[in-house]
């Protein structure tokens, strides 16, 4: 049970991170598609989870990683909406937006594996 805890930690504490990076870059569509990239492999493992028959607990797996991927949407909002919100009250110039899009690969690829993993179930 500690494993899926620290599983649902990283997730939260790296999609928080990313979403407050790309709010103080104000790069936001690259925060917008990360977001649809959550909610679009949420939507999929939803649907993968709920097509499954046979078997004892049949699509499982899918409507966990469907509950992880939406949790990470939902730090994803939390990150962008608290550096939003921190720029409101204290006003800033505009950070440097990151030199690679490595957090839009590292979201799309997390939005990917969910979906294969519920797939392969």
């Amino acid at each position: 049970m500690e494993i899926v805890w620290l599983i649902v930690a990283v997730a939260v504490a790296l999609t928080v991170s990313i979403g407050a990076i790309r709010a103080a870059a104000r790069s936001w569509a690259p925060l917008a598609l990360q977001l649809a990239l959550l909610l679009g492999s949420a939507g999929a493992c939803y649907l993968i989870g709920g097509a499954k028959t046979g078997g004892y607990l049949a699509g499982i797996i899918g409507a966990l990683l469907c509950l992880l991927m939406l949790i990470a949407a939902g730090g994803l909002a939390l990150g962008a909406a608290g550096r939003w919100l921190w720029d409101r009250l204290r006003p800033a110039t505009a950070g440097a937006s990151p030199a690679a899009a490595w957090d839009v690969w590292v979201i799309g690829g997390l939005a990917a594996l969910a979906v294969l993993l519920s797939a392969l179930e």
